[in-house]
């Protein structure tokens, strides 16, 4: 059954993850003046984004469930570039580049969830959207197609920044952040987790999975939570919702890696909890890459931000801000809808 679910899933690397994302629930551990945005250039004129205030940008989420925004690069028309919190660097796609006729660059090394990659790259004199303008970039070259929008934005655009993301408006905010020595709590629906830098990621350390401590990386890139092979090891069949599932899935290189895929009954961080979240366990190099490998870890993927009305992703001040939905705590847990996978 596991080989006819992989095959199944070449298409949609995470299609099972998809009628989850309503299926997980969150509550509080210890309780019950405007302008227009820019018309986006003629080849993604489609996508239509509606106004937003100036440090403000409309976001639309994509097939994948991730989060694009538009961008300038060197003056041009804005392109929708995905927000990636876990990805090191802003990677632009290959036919982006040559169409405005950017000058190539280094090869770069880049790791992607498939390992370890050497790339082409474009310079880039000037990137900007709304409140973030970066000077003298080398953007690693990848293809569209794989990437899923014309080009990402990683840490080295964010790291001096915080990330406002409003699901209630489909409003995204990027800001400046000032260091702050204390963060206060504004209302009981509010919840801040205090995190770490570890290779300019954000990871939550005040995390559990039935008690065990789990390092939580932010990952705004990702449309499906993912785990390494440490937390799969200790998990427990009590503290999972299924049985393991073989699925597919695609790097933005193109490369294609098999994963094991199930739902953790439940995850506490700071004062919430999370129940029922779907997540893909496999070998991901990057937990290499942020030396996140011998103890259990896993990406914090969209599926599961997209429970919270507003996120807030503070960079300086390593600090991930929670609102919950008002009615999250009357929820009841939805399971997995495919009930057979080899059905597919």
């Amino acid at each position: 059954m596991a080989q006819t679910c992989l095959a199944a899933l070449t298409k949609a690397a995470f299609l099972l993850a998809a009628p989850v994302v309503l299926g997980g629930t969150v509550q509080e551990a210890d309780s019950e003046p405007s302008s227009s945005a820019p018309k986006l250039a003629p080849e993604v004129a489609a996508l239509d984004l509606p106004t937003a205030p100036l440090a403000t940008q409309e976001f639309i989420v994509d097939d994948s469930e991730r989060m694009t925004v538009p961008v300038r690069i060197n003056g041009s028309d804005p392109y929708p570039f995905i927000v990636d919190t876990g990805a090191e660097r802003t990677v632009i796609a290959n036919d982006l580049g040559q169409l405005l006729s950017l000058s190539d660059g280094p090869e770069l090394r880049l790791v992607t969830v498939s390992g370890p990659t050497t790339v082409n790259s474009y310079r880039v004199g000037e990137l900007s959207m709304s409140a973030v303008n970066i000077r003298n970039l080398e953007a690693p070259a990848l293809k569209r197609r794989n990437l899923g929008a014309y080009g990402l934005l990683g840490i080295d655009s964010l790291e001096k920044h915080k990330v406002r993301i409003d699901f209630t408006k489909n409003l995204m905010d990027v800001l400046p952040s000032k260091k702050k020595r204390n963060i206060r709590r504004v209302d009981r629906n509010t919840i801040i987790v205090n995190a770490r830098r570890r290779a300019g990621r954000l990871v939550l350390t005040d995390a559990t999975i039935g008690g065990m401590r789990v390092d939580i990386v932010i990952d705004t890139g990702a449309q499906s939570s993912m785990g390494n092979r440490a937390l799969r090891k200790r998990l427990g069949r009590s503290q999972r919702r299924l049985d393991y599932v073989q699925v597919g899935l695609t790097s933005v290189t193109g490369e294609r890696i098999v994963g094991d895929f199930t739902q953790i009954k439940e995850i506490v961080m700071g004062g919430l909890t999370i129940t029922d979240l779907p997540v893909t366990f496999t070998e991901q190099h990057a937990f290499r890459a942020l030396d996140l490998t011998r103890r259990p870890a896993m990406l914090l993927g969209m599926d599961a931000m997209k429970l919270f009305d507003n996120v807030e992703i503070d960079f300086a001040n390593k600090r991930v801000v929670f609102q919950l939905k008002k009615r999250s705590r009357l929820q009841s847990p939805l399971r997995l809808a495919l009930k057979d996978p080899s059905a597919l």
